[in-house]
C-alpha cells in the first residue's frame, strides 16, 4: 500500500474530527471567550488521533484536511452568524485569502526550484500559516477586527504561523 488510502481510512479520520469539533462546539457555548480556540483545538486533536488511528501519512492528510477546514470555517460563520459587519467581512477575508493561496499553490509548489523535495504539505502549512499571520497582524493593528479574539490570541496565532512556515523550510531541505 503506497500512498492509496482506502475509503473507510479517511471516512474514520473525517468522523473523528466531527465528532470532536461538535463536542468542541458544545463546550464551546459555555465559555463564549474561546469560541475560535476550544472547536479549533478539538479539530486538531481529531485530526490527529484519525491519522494515528487509520495510518494515514499526516502530510498527506494536512493537504486535504486544509481544503476542509478552511471551508467549514467559511461555512460555519456564514451559519453561525447572521448580521453582516467589518468584522465578519475581514474574517471571511483572511479565510478567502488562505483558501486562494491553498487553491493556488496545490497546482504550482513541485516547480519551486527551492523547495527540492517535492514533498506534499506545502500548499496546506503554507495556507495554515498565512491564516494564522493575517490574523496575528490584524490583531495588533485592529483588534476589534477580529473574530473571537483573546487576549492571547496575537501570540497562539504567531506560533501556529511560526511553526507552519518552520516545517515548510524543515520539508524543503529534505
Amino acid at each position: 500500500m503506497k500512498d492509496d488510502y482506502i475509503p473507510s481510512q479517511i471516512f474514520t479520520t473525517s468522523f473523528i474530527i466531527l465528532i470532536l469539533y461538535f463536542i468542541g462546539l458544545m463546550v464551546a457555548d459555555y465559555f463564549t471567550k474561546y469560541k475560535f480556540w476550544i472547536p479549533f483545538l478539538s479539530i486538531i486533536v481529531g485530526f490527529f488521533v484519525g491519522v494515528r488511528k487509520s495510518r494515514i501519512k499526516t502530510f498527506e492528510a494536512l493537504d486535504a484536511f486544509v481544503y476542509a477546514f478552511l471551508s467549514a470555517i467559511i461555512l460555519t460563520s456564514i451559519i453561525l452568524i447572521n448580521t453582516f459587519d467589518l468584522t465578519l467581512f475581514i474574517f471571511y477575508l483572511i479565510s478567502f485569502t488562505s483558501l486562494a493561496s491553498y487553491l493556488l499553490l496545490k497546482k504550482q509548489y513541485k516547480t519551486f526550484l527551492w523547495y527540492k523535495s517535492g514533498r506534499r504539505g506545502f500548499p496546506g502549512l503554507f495556507a495554515i500559516g498565512l491564516f494564522f499571520l493575517e490574523r496575528a497582524i490584524i490583531s495588533i493593528v485592529m483588534p476589534e477586527l477580529v473574530l473571537f479574539l483573546t487576549e492571547y490570541d496575537i501570540f497562539i496565532s504567531g506560533l501556529i504561523s511560526l511553526m507552519s512556515f518552520l516545517n515548510i523550510f524543515i520539508l524543503a531541505g529534505r
